[in-house]
């Protein structure tokens, strides 16, 4: 099994908690055991709810420029074409409304860890950003 695919496993089997295991957290776990960096580091274990999330780091209301300086900061560069093991930020329908989400790039679709424990997989709705690991299958 390639190091992607044994990644979206452990997401799999984990169930989502704000803060160690979400949206966020987990695509930066990914970050941080290919390059050895912590994007998340900073907010890791700060939060508990999607409402403390927005009020700690402003991720639902700014999404990209919640991400942005810490993807930066872990020496990610944007790239306007992500392949697998990219991460990035993403528009879903959620309850009838589109949301910002962290994602993992698989390719054509996106993996995102949702709140009901569950991981997500298909194509975003839009990709508002996205960042280049450097993973090589």
């Amino acid at each position: 099994m390639s190091p992607l695919y044994a990644e979206l496993n452990r997401w799999l089997a984990l169930r989502h908690a704000w803060g160690s295991a979400d949206c966020i957290t987990l695509p930066a776990d990914w970050v941080l055991r290919m390059r050895g960096v912590d994007p998340a580091e900073d907010i890791r274990l700060t939060y508990e709810s999607a409402s403390e999330a927005q009020r700690v780091w402003r991720f639902f209301s700014h999404p990209l420029e919640a991400v942005a300086p810490r993807m930066q900061r872990a020496g990610l560069a944007l790239t306007s074409a992500p392949v697998a093991g990219d991460v990035g930020v993403l528009l879903l329908p959620l309850d009838g409304m589109l949301r910002p989400h962290g994602g993992l790039c698989l390719g054509r679709d996106w993996a995102v860890k949702m709140a009901d424990g569950g991981v997500a997989n298909g194509p975003p709705v839009k990709v508002l950003g996205a960042w280049g690991v450097g993973y090589h299958a």
